[in-house]
């Protein structure tokens, strides 16, 4: 419930603070003198926009605090998903400065407007002549109609299976998509890797094969320079090796001399084995070197095939290519994948159907079940508040598609007339009967479900004399379940209160600023009196009124 509510200068409100009770909470006043503006000021607390041609003071900010006592409303895990500190007390403060920025805190953590809305829906309730109009919106006549029928967890069970067919269905949408479009790619993707594996390039290396096939190419030039080389290191008349084993020789002989010279003589004789180990390497080379023509032609091709190959999907070497070919692999496969992925889907999206309409179906079920007795009860509390011969009745169709509600098409029908045939609400209903239609419906709700703070803001226009005796009636009914802040104009509903507010206007030497006090008893009968009678209270009034309170 909302505990208390603190303003500090905003619109013609230079500082106050209201206490509220359980139960039937009145505010009356004088016309003008800002009955409207307590709740423009409850709305930013609740994450109402606004500017700054809303401070009273222009060079002071405006603080908006409201209290509420939330133990009873289980919202422990909307604070918990909100990133907010649970207090059964929680304190909800706006601010606005003068140069128009604006900061919320919900027990002191700062917050953002969205936030304050999403909180605000588990706080208050308001209704208006304004908000009446709601009662034309579909949304809302089916929110009433599942709340009256205790829907919630089978439309929450509704809602979950709805979203899973949506979005598997999507998915099913997108992959039939994908497979339509790999199917008529495959031919293209199959040919090119056709042409790939053909090539035979695994695990060969470009410069490799170029320079085998150079080698092969040029085989006897290859021969006779080795064969040269060989006899160059060992010709039997001069020869490197031959000069070099006599300098080997004549260093032996004096290295008995020196050290050194052993040192020069195991040299040479290191540079004899190794031009030794060159001639034998050149010569076993120059002999196993042949020209292979077959062997020249099938490099060639495999030359040419992978410089074609690589020109023709602009790659670097044969690792791009192989690389190529192993996503071609995976894309060609991927059609008997995607295939069986697909009927998978399909299965699924079979199964959710049948849970869904089965569920849809239970959800009308209910609907069609619970509709006379909200018509039941909502009649006889129209006839409570004056309107004997109202008729209220809830057209449930089926729709042709399922939405989020299911596969109903709501409409709540009425008209006020004997022996007239109800028709939907925005095409009969007046202003003043949208609001007892209204307060009819909330008077359902508050048996049926744990609604926040009610704030009925003069939905009483347009009723008077007995009519507004019944209303005050529904009022105080609603009342004993459910804190109840109504705005309003007519005594017989401001008798009813278990706390009245008066607001008024206060003049002073600067400006004209707004009041608010809590009436006690006697001031509580003088003010139903003023109502009845105006300014000039008679004794008459005045037992008119305490006639009111006893009521």
């Amino acid at each position: 419930m909302l505990a208390q509510l603190e303003i500090k200068n905003y619109a013609i409100i230079q500082h106050v603070r209201i206490d509220f009770d359980k139960g039937l909470n009145i505010i009356t006043g004088e016309t003008g003198a800002g009955k409207s503006i307590l709740l423009g000021a409850l709305g930013l607390s609740l994450g109402d926009r606004a500017d700054t041609k809303i401070l009273y003071h222009q060079e002071e900010k405006c603080i908006i605090e409201a209290s509420f006592n939330i133990a009873n409303y289980k919202l422990k895990t909307l604070f918990e998903d909100l990133d907010l500190d649970y207090e059964d007390r929680t304190i909800i403060r706006r601010e606005i400065n003068p140069n128009g920025k604006s900061r919320a805190f919900v027990n002191d953590t700062p917050v953002t407007l969205e936030t304050l809305k999403i909180l605000a829906e588990h706080l208050v309730n308001l209704t208006s002549q304004h908000e009446t109009q709601q009662l034309n919106k579909e949304s809302y006549q089916l929110e009433v109609l599942d709340a009256s029928a205790e829907n919630n967890e089978i439309r929450t069970n509704y809602i979950s299976l709805y979203k899973q067919h949506l979005k598997v269905k999507q998915d099913l949408t997108r992959l039939e998509n994908e497979q339509a479009k790999i199917e008529q790619d495959l031919d293209f993707f199959s040919f090119q890797l056709q042409e790939i594996i053909e090539a035979q390039l695994d695990d060969e290396n470009l410069e490799d094969l170029e320079e085998e096939l150079n080698s092969l190419s040029n085989a006897e030039t290859i021969k006779s320079k080795l064969y040269a080389v060989v006899l160059a290191i060992e010709n039997t008349d001069i020869s490197v090796l031959g000069l070099l084993n006599d300098a080997f020789h004549m260093l032996k002989e004096i290295s008995k001399f020196k050290k050194e010279y052993e040192s020069l003589a195991d040299r040479i004789n290191s540079s004899i084995l190794e031009l030794e180990d060159i001639k034998n390497e050149a010569e076993a080379i120059a002999d196993s070197t042949r020209f292979d023509e077959e062997r020249i032609e099938v490099l060639s091709s495999k030359v040419n095939e992978s410089n074609r190959l690589l020109r023709k999907h602009h790659l670097n070497d044969l690792t791009e290519l192989t690389a190529l070919k192993e996503s071609l692999i995976a894309k060609t496969s991927s059609v008997q994948t995607n295939a069986n992925n697909i009927e998978a889907l399909r299965q699924q999206v079979f199964k959710l159907e049948l849970e869904r309409n089965k569920i849809a179906e239970a959800l009308t079920k209910s609907r069609v079940s619970a509709a006379q007795s909200v018509k039941n009860e909502i009649e006889a509390t129209m006839k409570q508040v004056g309107m004997p011969n109202a008729i209220f009745e809830i057209d449930i169709q089926e729709k042709s598609t399922f939405s989020e509600n299911g596969k109903d098409k709501i409409s709540f029908l009425f008209n006020a007339n004997k022996g007239f045939a109800p028709q939907p609400m925005n095409k009969i209903a007046s202003g003043g009967e949208l609001s007892r239609v209204m307060l009819s419906i909330q008077a359902l709700l508050a048996k049926k479900t744990a609604l926040p703070t009610l704030i009925f803001d003069e939905i009483d226009t347009g009723i008077s004399g007995e009519t507004a005796a019944k209303v005050a009636e529904v009022f105080r009914a609603i009342s004993k379940e459910h804190q109840l802040i109504a705005i309003t104009h007519l005594p017989q509903i401001a008798a009813r209160a278990e706390k009245h507010l008066f607001i008024y206007k206060n003049d002073t030497a600067e400006k004209t600023e707004t009041k608010i006090a809590a009436l006690k008893e006697d001031q509580h009968v003088k003010a139903i009196a003023r109502m009845l009678s105006g300014e000039n209270i008679s004794e008459e009034s005045l037992s008119n009124a305490r006639s009111l309170i006893k009521i």
